[in-house]
């Protein structure tokens, strides 16, 4: 069976903004989370160049439409950012045998409030028996990024609709909460319709 018949996207709240304070000398925390144990270890992975095409399965279900070639043009600026003082870039998690399980973006930015904070978006996981522990790896790794790169704060976007009835509601929240995370606003987006086909899914 192809490998991207192993993924599908598991969505987020949509437009929610969760935030977390980094307080000097606290403990850095892991997430407990209910969920099935996976078996194989996870961990962090910058995505490189040369991996950019092995993470389109699990990317091409962010949103309907994502071709390969849109995935190429959007990931390689930001795995070839060399900035020292705003990174930016694409973070995996990946198992023992190479396999992107999750995925998320991240800039580093100068927040008017709580100065330098680590934004987070397009977080994506698979959805397999496990993704509890995938999804707290993400917030792990979005937690040791900001205190590596001196953030104050780490600032998390969700897209996409969860259905009323699905009970992954409560566990992201809750995920984001135990975490440390408080809920802080709302995004708003409009689509503009234009003719540039460069800019084109």
């Amino acid at each position: 069976m192809p490998l991207s018949h192993h993924y599908y996207y598991h969505p987020a709240q949509q437009g929610l903004i969760w935030i977390k304070t980094l307080l000097q000398g606290q403990r850095h925390s892991e997430v407990p989370l209910k969920g099935l144990p996976m078996s194989d270890p996870l961990a962090p992975r910058l995505l490189d160049r040369d991996s950019i095409d092995r993470a389109y399965p699990l990317v091409r279900n962010l949103a309907a439409g994502i071709t390969l070639d849109r995935w190429g043009r959007f990931a390689r600026p930001l795995v070839s950012s060399r900035s020292g003082t705003r990174p930016r870039g694409l973070m995996t998690i990946q198992n023992a045998a190479g396999y992107i399980l999750g995925l998320f973006g991240f800039e580093v930015r100068d927040d008017l409030q709580v100065n330098r904070t680590l934004c987070i978006e397009n977080i994506v996981i698979a959805s397999i028996p496990g993704r509890d522990t995938i999804w707290a790896a993400v917030l792990d790794s979005a937690e040791q990024l900001a205190r590596m790169h001196g953030c104050e704060a780490i600032r998390a976007t969700l897209n996409d609709d969860l259905s009323p009835s699905d009970s992954g509601r409560d566990w992201i929240a809750n995920s984001f909460e135990l975490a440390g995370y408080s809920l802080e606003g709302v995004r708003a987006c409009k689509r503009i319709e234009t003719n540039d086909s460069t800019h084109a899914h």
